[in-house]
């Protein structure tokens, strides 16, 4: 998938910094007197050495890293003890909490603390003003930034990103309840519309003659007809392009599925441009096949169909997932698209690790595992549906077990690949893997991953406390990570058949850290999901 650089705006620089907590408790953990040094332990040892300090327990920190803490938000300011409020504690029979219209029912308040004391004294109640809080309005403040000004002149490596830029923060609002403003979604709108690109394509006439889809823009009896196709490019002017389609059409259906409800004005127009373009990015994408001959197979005509990101552009399946996903949400995930075919190159990809490369005999990687097994899953049905062919496999235990080894044990993260080091986007890319495998038929994960260990390093690792989140603590925030950090909180919170918030509470302060949930499959919310698959969109 297309990712952000670590650019950020200097300017943000003068603000608050998180210095790593330094304790003489934090000793560095104990490895192996038989692992050969290299470059790799090296790093992977920086790495816990970084992250570890931020793991401490935050009752035990001095106190002028308390008040820190208290004021950046990361967790809430000191509720004072019932004695100093003149209400009977513990040792009586009445509870602060159970007192009516009391002074302490009035919110929270700032505990002064004596600045002599070297450590605060805290009683059993206040374990609560410990909880580690999502930062909410600062990454609202930080993500709405890029949607209402100008971006600072370091993102120009990013201008063939214009349609991701805006998916990763309007998908982050959205899980954080925090979509701007009416007027700033129509912009938006427009600025999706703008990045449409349409291209003249010429398909088999046989094939589309009796295609649901494109079957009445057919003139004539000839062989091969030039129809019109287009797609969304990275920006305005630029060529058209799976990546910054799908995540336009992603963008389109956030806008329309949160102004469904009330007719709001952007989201009449985000669903006029996704029916406007519908057909035509249907013709597109069938313009993107490529037939490759069957790995494995035993007669000539026996061909699996993968996908180009765009023509003449390289076949791996980032082409084949996007173009479903938005095939998906679009209803035009017809068989000739979503084929038994497709399912095979897919397949073919996963390598013997277990985990997925980009194209057959590719290394593994985290991004990638996560386009096919969602690739899969878009097409779950569709690989049985051809009398006399064989049925697609695919080895989901060794595909769980390449999933569970990449969340790092010190950190709680995921890396992306064997023997890389921990970063907060793979929260999405391999949490989601295993959640959506957890959803197959027979195939439920049944440990999943280790959600508390997760939430904590989003939580505490990444998040930057200006806003927005980032890949560890030594890397800037930036909108690519504060979109697949928040993702894979959202996962964490609610992925999994067997989670239950009553027997495995969200991690810190439930009160702000609670976020929407995210589809595994599509990563929009499941709400918008349910909205578009129910919209008319002819």
């Amino acid at each position: 998938m297309n990712q952000s650089d670590d650019t950020d705006d200097p300017a943000d620089k003068d603000v608050d910094v998180l210095r790593p907590f330094s304790l003489p408790s934090c000793p560095p953990l104990p490895r192996s007197q038989y692992v050969v040094e290299s470059e790799s332990t090296r790093l992977q040892q920086a790495t816990e050495d970084e992250c570890m300090p931020f793991f401490v327990d935050l009752r035990e920190l001095p106190i002028d890293q308390v008040r820190h803490l208290r004021r950046v938000g990361l967790i809430p300011p000191q509720q004072p003890k019932p004695d100093d409020l003149g209400l009977p504690g513990r040792d009586g029979n009445l509870l602060p909490d159970d007192v009516p219209n009391s002074n302490y029912d009035e919110g929270p308040q700032i505990l002064v603390l004596d600045e002599s004391v070297d450590q605060p004294t805290f009683s059993e109640r206040d374990d609560e003003s410990f909880q580690i809080r999502l930062l909410r309005d600062k990454h609202r403040e930080y993500l709405t930034r890029a949607l209402t000004k100008p971006l600072h002149p370091n993102y120009v490596s990013l201008d063939a990103s214009r349609p991701w830029i805006i998916y990763w923060t309007l998908h982050s609002l959205d899980l954080l309840d925090e979509l701007p403003e009416e007027a700033v979604l129509v912009n938006v709108v427009k600025a999706l519309d703008d990045c449409w690109e349409e291209i003249e394509v010429e398909l088999d006439g046989d094939e589309i003659r009796n295609d649901s889809v494109l079957g009445d823009q057919l003139k004539g009896s000839a062989d091969m007809v030039r129809i019109p196709g287009g797609g969304f490019g990275g920006n305005v002017g630029q060529m058209a392009h799976c990546a910054p389609t799908y995540a336009a059409v992603l963008a389109l259906a956030i806008v329309h599925g949160a102004g469904a409800e009330r007719s709001a004005p952007s989201s009449f127009m985000a669903i006029d441009v996704i029916r406007s373009k519908r057909r035509k990015l249907y013709a597109w994408f069938q313009s993107l096949r490529c037939n490759m001959p069957l790995l494995g197979g035993h007669r000539h005509q026996d061909m699996m169909t993968a996908y180009r990101m765009h023509h003449d552009g390289e076949v791996d399946v980032r082409a084949t997932y996007t173009m479903l996903a938005v095939a998906k949400l679009l209803q035009i995930d017809t068989p000739i698209l979503a084929s038994a075919q497709a399912a095979d190159f897919v397949a073919s990809c996963q390598t013997y690790e277990g985990g997925f490369g980009g194209e057959p005999d590719s290394e593994a990687h985290g991004g990638y595992t996560f386009c096919a097994i969602a690739a899969l899953k878009l097409l779950e049905g569709r690989e049985s549906s051809r009398s006399g062919s064989r049925k697609v496999t695919v080895d989901f235990n060794s595909l769980r077990a390449w999933l569970a080894r990449r969340q790092m044990g010190s950190e709680g993260g995921f890396a992306g690949r064997c023997n890389k080091l921990v970063d907060g986007c793979y929260s999405f890319w391999q949490g989601s893997a295993m959640a959506v495998l957890d959803t197959w038929n027979g195939q439920g994960s049944d440990l999943c991953f280790d959600r508390s260990r997760l939430e904590r390093y989003i939580l505490l690792c990444a998040q930057d406390v200006n806003g927005g989140l980032r890949d560890k603590p030594s890397k800037p925030r930036d909108f690519y990570h504060s979109c697949y950090n928040l993702s894979g909180l959202s996962l964490a919170q609610h992925s999994c058949k067997s989670f239950s918030h009553d027997t495995e509470p969200i991690y810190g302060d439930a009160t702000t850290n609670l976020i929407g949930e995210t589809d595994p499959v599509l990563n929009i919310r499941v709400k918008t999901v349910e909205v578009m698959l129910a919209a008319d969109l002819n």
